[in-house]
This record gives C-alpha cells, sequence and structure tokens, in this order.
C-alpha cells in the first residue's frame, strides 16, 4: 500500500481564518503557542489561546470552529457530497483533539468504536504480524479519515496508528455517525467503498 496523501489537496485553513481578529492579535497567540511548545509544556490550540488572552468571545470561537469542522469534513471522501445543513449537524458530532508527533493513538486488537479525520499532521497506518514485525501500510494526512475498518469488527482495531508529525484531528464515536453510515445513501456509499478499499489493502499484505 502506497502513500495516500494527496499532494494537491488544499491547505488546511487555521482557525485564525474564521475569527475577526486583527494580525498582531494572531501574532501573538501563535508565539505564545510555540513559547509553550519551547518550554515542554501542555500544547495549546489558537483559539484556546485567544479565549484566554480575551482576545474573542466563546461564541465566536465556537462558531469558527463549527465552520472549520465543517470546511474539514467536506474534504474528507466519506462526507464530501453532504450539503451544507448535513455538515451543520454532523460536525456538531465531532471533536477536535491534538496529538503530538511520534504518539501511537490507535492499538491493533484493542476495543476503540471511534473514527478520526485528519484535519493536518501526518500519520503512519501499519500492521503487527505474531512475532512483532511491523508492516507499514500508509501515510495519511490532511481529508484522510482513519480508525473507520473497527465500525464492522465490533470496534476491534484491524491496524495501529501513529503520528509522525504533531496532527490535529476531528474525533467522533460510531454511535454518533450511524446515522450517516446507514441512513444517508452518498455516505453510506463513500464509506463502504473506502471501507472495501481498505480492506483489499489490508488483505494484499498477508
Amino acid at each position: 500500500m502506497t502513500d495516500n496523501i494527496q499532494p494537491n489537496q488544499p491547505a488546511p485553513k487555521r482557525i485564525g481564518e474564521y475569527l475577526v481578529c486583527s494580525p498582531g492579535t494572531l501574532q501573538a497567540a501563535v508565539k505564545r503557542q510555540g513559547q509553550l511548545l519551547k518550554n515542554h509544556k501542555p500544547y495549546k490550540l489558537l483559539g484556546e489561546i485567544l479565549l484566554e488572552q480575551k482576545s474573542i468571545s466563546e461564541e465566536e470561537l465556537t462558531t469558527a470552529l463549527r465552520k472549520q469542522r465543517m470546511a474539514r469534513l467536506s474534504q474528507c471522501p466519506v462526507f464530501k457530497t453532504l450539503s451544507s445543513t448535513e455538515l451543520v449537524g454532523i460536525s456538531n458530532k465531532f471533536r477536535e483533539i491534538t496529538i503530538p508527533a511520534e504518539e501511537q493513538f490507535i492499538f491493533q486488537g484493542d476495543d476503540d468504536p471511534t473514527m478520526y479525520v485528519i484535519a493536518s499532521g501526518k500519520v503512519e497506518v501499519y500492521h503487527m504480524d505474531i512475532d512483532g514485525n511491523k508492516t507499514h501500510i500508509a501515510f495519511l494526512g490532511p481529508g484522510d479519515p482513519i480508525g473507520e475498518m473497527a465500525y464492522f469488527s465490533g470496534g476491534l482495531r484491524t491496524a495501529s496508528a501513529r503520528t509522525v508529525e504533531t496532527s490535529n484531528m476531528l474525533q467522533a464515536g460510531y454511535s454518533a455517525l450511524t446515522h450517516y453510515f446507514e441512513n444517508v445513501p452518498h455516505v453510506a456509499h463513500a464509506f463502504m467503498m473506502l471501507v472495501e478499499e481498505r480492506r483489499r489493502q489490508l488483505e494484499e499484505l498477508k
């Protein structure tokens, strides 16, 4: 299985592009973010820093995050055919998380009924055999879904995944997405096509 990252995919918009803030305010928040990383302190999202600095209101941040989630989900092949109204609905099912570089977040064999959509960063998917040998499956990037295979295996992970670099993701439990996977035809079709393609790719490794 080869690198799945699409080289011509548009770069994901940052939260600042959905907020009414001066360039100076945004630059100061980005600088603060960098200082936290440099000092090995807990990572904070840009919106969180702007909120702490009282540069934006909670309502402004909530609205901006929803717009950003909608835009990011529209880049995902499973959800790209949803209407604006449908994207509003499904965007409320996801939450933003940040995973540091070189951190495993999906463990093969675990019971973990969760799906992710990569917003930014890079992820490696790999398989471990019974002897502990690792086989690379794919590199995934912005717009790519991950964790969908377990939907049809009772939540059990069929592969592992780790971040190659610090990655922002959208995360949702399968239970929150069941309606879309089973009752919205164009989403159900796209989801099944994705699952079948990845199942085929896994079979090729055996």
